[in-house]
């Protein structure tokens, strides 16, 4: 079965980069509760000379992989989690933007357009 990868972005104005860390860590472990195939930090681009990692990870960012009849639990994942969050933490999802309560014609919404964008290849 194909997969898709979504990237998810979760940010919060009232709190440092280890508290963002920390809000995408807790998500993180609700969406891998899941059939998600896997939901990993996001890679940030090369890290400078002389450094001892690889690479730099995103703050707030997850590359998730998952069967396209997975993406409406995911996003009932990602909707639960946000209601029980502050008001200023937002999630952004490949360009779209959600802060609070996902409604459910937003959901759907969300879900359609990556279904749309599986069936047609892209």
């Amino acid at each position: 079965m194909d997969q898709v990868e979504i990237s998810l972005q979760v940010a919060c104005s009232g709190l440092d980069a280890e508290g963002v860390a920390d809000l995408t860590a807790e998500l993180r472990r609700e969406i891998l509760n899941t059939d998600i195939s896997s939901a990993v930090p996001s890679a940030g681009g090369k890290a400078p000379g002389g450094a001892k990692s690889g690479g730099l990870i995103e703050i707030g960012g997850l590359a998730i992989t998952l069967a396209p009849v997975v993406v409406e639990s995911l996003i009932g994942v990602i909707s639960s989690w946000l209601s029980r969050q502050p008001n200023d933490v937002q999630i952004e999802i490949d360009g779209n933007r959600f802060q609070g309560r996902v409604s459910e014609s937003e959901r759907a919404d969300l879900v359609a357009a990556y279904l749309r964008r599986v069936e047609s290849g892209s």
